[in-house]
């Protein structure tokens, strides 16, 4: 089962959730079952130093609505 990271459309409260087939996702801090799914970025390890991705801004799944989920 995955780890999704999740933004709340209500009151913006960001959260991960451990996910299995269909299951409706609600905000912790709203009870709202207005989320999105949200780009989770990978950490990799280099030479010894910890580092990630570069910085996403807006979030979404997909950034440009081309899977259908705006």
């Amino acid at each position: 089962m995955p780890i999704y990271e999740y933004g709340c459309r209500e009151c913006g409260a960001e959260f991960e959730k451990l996910v299995s087939g269909k299951t409706e996702v609600v905000c912790p801090s709203c009870a709202s079952a207005r989320v999105m799914r949200r780009l989770s970025l990978v950490g990799v390890r280099t030479g010894g130093s910890a580092e990630s991705g570069p910085a996403m801004s807006g979030g979404g799944c997909c950034g440009g609505g081309g899977c259908g989920c705006h």
